[in-house]
């Protein structure tokens, strides 16, 4: 395996692919980016006001559970398409990620295979592929990056300093395991979307095809690597849109600006969210492509049976369709009958 030509066709292909950039990219990143943004924001106000420096009485989620009350009794007839939407956005965040992926895998897969396939039937693939592949991101997000660093936020603000240092090491073997399984698991997701398979299937088959394709841990760890610088310029970019964001309130809050601060402050977040969400999508597409193209290329190798002698290649289905040479003798025409004859 040509580890650099691998990455530079995946780059290759997602730069000559906007389309699927566009809507299996980007649309799933403004969700994905604008939860991220959330998730930040929430953990960083509620540890703020936490007992670690503030004495309040009250934590975050009490300030924001009485402030969505109050913006709901103000809103009057706008109450019911408020919370509509706002039902209609979690449904879409949990859903359309998901669908997105399974639809891309798909598309980069029958591509890679020389099947001429448009970009738009990517949401039949998707859609396919949805049930399971969401029962699978359930079950793994447990153990995801993410949900280690909430649950140690948390501890900290609510079970202080010295309880978080003393869990310490067990989110620290927490975080080692689940990495561990995470590269064991790399494959499950391209099982259950290309290969039609089950989740526990799936999860089996990919600690296999890991197991048994050690040699390639060097790209392994290279697409881990990008996985994980993904991660990291995504965290910066969900980072710096509500830095812009409070820096630019600030500084038109400061020379008494209310209305241009407002209208300023939304055009700067949705641009930045916007942007964030673009590039996103960009590596996104781009690591769909570099896992789709290593797991084809090792699915198409045969692992050969130590029963099996040195250049014998045939399955155990092909070998039931061949009979032996026993079986050939048996059923061939006697010699000097009606068929020397004929």
């Amino acid at each position: 395996m040509n580890y650099k030509t691998l990455i530079s066709e995946a780059w290759k292909y997602t730069q000559s692919n906007k389309k699927l950039i566009f809507w299996f990219g980007f649309i799933p990143s403004i969700f994905t980016t604008s939860a991220g943004i959330v998730f930040v924001l929430y953990q960083f106000f509620s540890i703020k006001k936490s007992p670690l420096f503030d004495n309040a009485e009250h934590g975050f989620l009490y300030d924001v559970a009485i402030f969505a009350v109050d913006v709901l009794k103000g809103s009057g007839p706008l109450l019911v398409p408020l919370i509509v939407a706002s039902v209609v956005v979690v449904i879409v965040y949990l859903l359309l990620p998901t669908l997105c992926q399974g639809g891309a895998i798909q598309v980069i897969a029958r591509h890679r295979n020389g099947q001429n396939v448009k970009v738009s039937e990517g949401v039949k693939y998707g859609l396919l592929s949805f049930l399971r592949l969401f029962e699978y991101h359930l079950l793994i997000k447990s153990f995801s990056l993410v949900a280690i660093f909430g649950e140690m936020a948390f501890v900290l603000r609510n079970m202080g300093l010295n309880t978080f240092k003393l869990m310490l090491p067990l989110f620290i073997l927490i975080f080692v395991i689940g990495l561990v399984l995470t590269l064991l698991f790399t494959y499950a997701d391209l099982y259950i979307v290309i290969d039609d398979e089950g989740v526990m299937p799936s999860i089996k088959k990919s600690v296999k095809l890991v197991i048994m394709n050690w040699q390639h841990t060097f790209l392994i760890t290279i697409l881990m690597l990008i996985i994980g610088v993904r991660i990291i310029l995504q965290i910066a970019f969900v980072l710096l849109v509500p830095g812009l964001i409070f820096l630019v309130a600030g500084y038109l809050t400061a020379v008494s600006v209310p209305y241009l601060t407002l209208a300023i402050v939304i055009i700067v977040g949705v641009t930045a969210l916007l942007l964030a969400s673009y590039f996103g999508g960009i590596i996104n597409i781009f690591a769909y492509a570099v896992w789709t193209y290593t797991f084809l290329h090792l699915v198409e190798k045969q692992e050969l049976s130590a029963r099996i002698k040195a250049g014998e290649k045939l399955s155990k289905e092909e070998k039931r369709e061949v009979p032996d040479k026993h079986q050939i003798d048996s059923h061939a025409p006697p010699t000097g009958g009606w068929h020397s004859n004929v």
